[in-house]
């Protein structure tokens, strides 16, 4: 078995048959499904069994609702692939997704680096255009940021299995942002990291969705509590240049929950000045982080002014 995908579901029956349509017409076919119904309250949990009724590749866990990272961990476990897809469950992927990568696994690379596309925002997905070579993670990490095309979501790379199992790398129970947490640490832990330039991934942007939540109060203090983790874990590392870099994307991680989430209304419990300013280490990051620090909702108004301006280009 190659490939392991791996399709968390809660509550999308709306949109389920989309997904596991674009996977069960994969051209590849040495492929299997693991559908990981978290407790879902609509039909998702019927429409699972009928998928794994009409095509012996896909496998159904049912669970109590224990959140993203929990059905991820629990379809990890059942995983028997030499790679591993994370494809959430609103999502799809290209028909031909699977045949394409299935060329570049003859190498044994601990993480393969993919595109996406954005549907309903204007989002950049893609990564640094290497196409075919191979990094250590350190490099693939530092080139990325220094590129401004280092994102963190989990469904952009392809895993192989055993790479996560030795390194125990796992997704933290009971958090938002789980993607922000477990990214970077996979990466520091991966000796070859090869970029495939293969756009494969549709990400959708849908109403009701944790991205779309007005509330941002849990995203912001689950996102605080693992920039902590990474600080402590950056500040370990023996390349100064590869640390600045990351160090700086927990400043601005926070500052851009800040933005969506218009935080100032909750008062200063969830403003994190001094860990903003601390970690604020290119020049851009530091001015932001200083007029952040003096007035957030004057930090807040003019990047929402300036983010209007560049969407009018």
């Amino acid at each position: 078995m190659l490939f392991s995908i791996i399709v968390p579901v809660y509550n999308v029956a709306s949109c389920l048959d989309r997904c596991i349509t674009s996977l069960r017409e994969q051209t590849y076919r040495d492929i299997e499904i693991i559908l990981v119904d978290d407790g879902s309250t609509d039909s998702s949990s019927e429409l699972c069994d009928h998928y794994a009724k009409a095509d012996n590749r896909i496998r159904v866990i049912h669970k109590e609702n224990g959140g993203l990272s929990d059905a991820r961990n629990k379809g990890m476990e059942l995983a028997t692939g030499k790679y591993i897809l994370f494809v959430d469950s609103d999502d799809y992927i290209n028909q031909d997704a699977c045949e394409k990568l299935s060329k570049y696994t003859t190498q044994n690379c601990d993480i393969l680096v993919a595109d996406a596309v954005c549907e309903g925002r204007n989002m950049d997905l893609s990564h640094i255009q290497q196409t075919g070579q191979v990094f250590t993670g350190t490099e693939y990490l530092l080139m990325a940021h220094q590129a401004g095309k280092a994102s963190m979501a989990v469904w952009l790379n392809i895993y192989r299995r055993k790479f996560l199992l030795e390194h125990a790398l796992i997704f933290k129970f009971g958090i938002l942002h789980e993607d922000e947490q477990f990214t970077p640490r996979a990466f520091l832990k991966a000796n070859t990291v090869l970029c495939t330039g293969i756009m494969f991934y549709h990400y959708v942007i849908r109403d009701g969705s944790i991205t779309t939540n007005k509330d941002q109060r849990k995203n912001a203090s689950d996102l605080y509590g693992s920039c902590c983790e990474l600080e402590a874990l950056y500040q370990k590392l023996n390349e100064p240049k590869l640390r600045k870099y990351l160090l700086d994307s927990l400043s601005r991680m926070c500052l851009n929950v800040f933005q969506i989430g218009r935080l100032y209304q909750y008062g200063d419990a969830f403003l994190y000045k001094a860990f903003v300013l601390r970690n604020a280490k290119l020049p851009r990051t530091r001015l932001k982080a200083a007029l952040y620090v003096v007035s957030p909702r004057l930090y807040y108004s003019i990047n929402k002014r300036y983010k209007k301006g560049l969407s009018h280009v």
